[in-house]
């Protein structure tokens, strides 16, 4: 049977809506995460439902864990796992309502599937128990809530949304996942968050309220539940508004953001409806003319170009909004991910963001031809559509000037020295006349670069270097800096890396192209583009689990000193591009992760990330094996 549209559906009234408030201060958890100010929030947000909203007491369930020394809220039920779950996953499910609201105060992180968990008040440091609010809204999505209830969910959170590894000392989040049913496409859900991925939620400590509740309820004040629901979209974006003012002022920091999920892959429209996806938005679509002509520009792709996820980013910037969060490609498929751009939408409406896509991907292309074809196409389709005229593409980034240092073995303890500089192409720059051993390599180095003009100085060093030199801390040699008996450390003036392209023959040369190709295409700050390996994954299997798929292509190499040539040799076994392990030292030791602040940081930043680290006295070494930036081998005989 075919559904009746979204125009025929029964308006929202209050009696057929309900509604979880959930306000947490006090935790088990031993100290430092108790808060002021969310059980207040949640009192006054469920004031609001059932006051000028004319929601039912009774259709409002009212979960709180305040502070001892606050009051608020005190003939409430507590806030723990049993009180959440029996309230959100068993009894609202069978309610016969239209619209659930889900409010939470408290806080908030998010695991490495960018899922948002929320702590229950009774949850522990070793079991830290939690709402995992990501697969609570796919449930309710599902047949898991049948009887054609439901046709809405609103959930608001003011929460931090920062990873759950930065507390990853402290508490133990295990894995929680709620029984999904098949979907239901015509189900909607508006998610309104206090923060982005990676932002903490602040409290106004003059009022013990959060900043967010308490803008988002001057924004709601008034309003019936049927107006705020009509106007969800105006309203969140009025309180992005007053952020925006408030950080101009040093007042906030934060920053409040929301997502529209109409379907069931999970893609959010950042568009101006939410609550009749069947009437026309007036946002741009590719017509049919369009897709049959895509489907001949693309059809001869094999996989991917680089920069797709490039692409795919400045696609929703032009358009004025914020990517999907993960970092992620929707499809391996580049039709595929035109449709999911062409079913999404942003604050410009007047913008297919199929046409951006597009655009960066021809300005990129090293296929002239194809690329002259894809940009004509963009400017033939905006036309016919009518659409904006797109800015042009952000500029390819300019390629730093490197030194390439070679050296190959002659004996035990000598190598000869050729040397390349690489700017868009490789220039030899200087041979050995003879084998040299590391003090003479060293001293070469070092008067080339004094002899370098400050136009021509790399930026980057490149030592391609046979395997068992990458335990030689080249980043700490000292070079000479022109000044009498002057000399600096080679890793704190340079971006220094190693390459390895001689061991990458034979089984190991496909998955290290491979996965280049895989990096250039998806990104540095792909979910899956790094994988920390520590002592006990040093395996004899472990190159055959990182050689299985085209991720990873990083290895943080967190192993102790005794581990690492084996830790190593997984990484060039299984085609691992890019490594990043620590040189010995007396300086105490704290994870990778942590000093190179990955959870943040775009694999490609590495380079300079670690020469930042280097001027702070943390000698870690980098393994940078780009296949497609090797000088052709010269011969070394007169």
């Amino acid at each position: 049977m075919t559904e009746a549209p979204a125009a025929c559906e029964p308006p929202i009234t209050p009696e057929r809506t309900f509604a979880l408030v959930v306000g947490i201060e006090s935790y088990e958890i031993d100290g430092g995460l108790a808060l002021s100010g969310p059980a207040r929030d949640a009192t006054r947000f469920a004031d609001w439902l059932t006051g000028t909203a004319g929601v039912p007491q009774a259709n409002v369930r009212l979960l709180l864990s305040p502070l001892s020394r606050d009051s608020a809220g005190a003939t409430a039920d507590p806030a723990t796992r049993e009180n959440v779950e029996d309230a959100l996953l068993k009894d609202l499910p069978q309610r016969d309502g239209d619209l659930l609201w889900i409010y939470w105060a408290g806080h908030g992180f998010l695991d490495r599937a960018h899922q948002l968990l929320l702590p229950y008040s009774d949850a522990t440091a070793t079991h830290t128990t939690h709402l995992n609010l990501t697969s609570a809204l796919h449930l309710w999505r599902s047949t898991t809530v049948g009887g054609g209830r439901f046709r809405d969910v609103v959930a608001i959170t003011d929460a931090c949304r920062i990873d759950t590894r930065w507390r990853g000392d402290r508490l133990g989040f295990g894995s929680v996942a709620y029984p999904v049913g098949q979907p239901v496409p015509a189900r909607r859900q508006f998610v309104l968050y206090a923060a982005r991925p990676g932002q903490a939620a602040a409290n106004r400590a003059e009022l013990g309220a959060g900043q967010f509740t308490d803008t988002l309820l001057r924004r709601l004040d008034g309003l019936t539940v049927a107006d705020a629901v009509r106007d969800l979209v105006d309203i969140a974006r009025a309180v992005q508004g007053d952020f925006a003012d408030m950080k101009r002022n040093g007042r906030a920091s934060q920053q409040p953001t929301f997502e529209i999920a109409t379907s069931w892959d999970e893609s959010p429209l950042f568009g101006d409806r939410w609550t009749d996806p069947s009437g026309s938005t007036g946002a741009r679509v590719l017509d049919q003319l369009a897709w049959t002509e895509l489907a001949e520009l693309l059809k001869d792709f094999p996989r991917m170009p680089p920069h797709t996820y490039e692409a795919y980013r400045w696609a929703f910037e032009v358009a004025d909004s914020a990517p999907p969060a993960g970092h992620c490609l929707p499809s391996t498929q580049l039709t595929e991910i035109a449709r999911d751009l062409n079913n999404r939408q942003g604050t410009r409406p007047g913008v297919p963001l199929v046409l951006p896509f597009m655009q960066h991907l021809a300005s990129r292309s090293r296929l002239s031809v194809w690329a002259t074809a894809a940009t004509a196409w963009v400017e033939r389709t905006r036309e016919r559509l009518g659409a904006d005229p797109l800015p042009p593409p952000p500029p390819e980034p300019t390629v730093p000037p490197a030194l390439h240092v070679r050296l190959t073995p002659e004996s035990e303890d000598e190598y000869w020295l050729q040397l390349w500089t690489y700017q868009g192409d490789f220039e030899n720059v200087g041979d050995s006349e003879q084998p040299l051993d590391l003090e003479a390599v060293r001293k070469a180095l070092g008067d080339h670069l004094l002899t370098h003009k400050a136009s021509a100085k790399p930026k980057r060093i490149e030592f391609h270097v046979p395997y068992e030199l990458l335990e030689e801390p080249f980043e700490t040699w000292e070079v000479p800096t022109g000044r009498p008996n002057k000399t600096a450390s080679l890793g704190c003036w340079y971006e220094v890396v190693l390459r390895c392209p001689d061991e990458r023959e034979g089984l190991v040369e496909e998955p290290w192209r491979t996965k280049w190709r895989w990096y250039e295409t998806h990104g540095g700050r792909h979910p899956e583009a790094v994988h920390e390996v520590c002592d006990t994954d040093v395996t004899d299997g472990l190159a055959d689990v990182l050689q299985l798929n085209e991720p990873p292509v990083c290895v943080l190499a967190d192993v102790t000193e005794p581990l690492v040539p084996n830790a190593l040799d997984a990484v060039i076994d299984s085609g691992i591009p890019i490594a990043v392990w620590r040189r010995p030292s007396a300086t105490e030791k704290e994870p990778l992760r942590t000093a190179l602040e990955m959870d943040s940081l775009d694999v490609a930043q590495l380079p300079t990330k670690l020469k930042h680290l280097r001027v702070r006295r943390q000698p870690l070494a980098l393994l940078w094996d780009d296949p497609g930036r090797i000088p052709v081998r010269r011969s070394l005989s007169s």
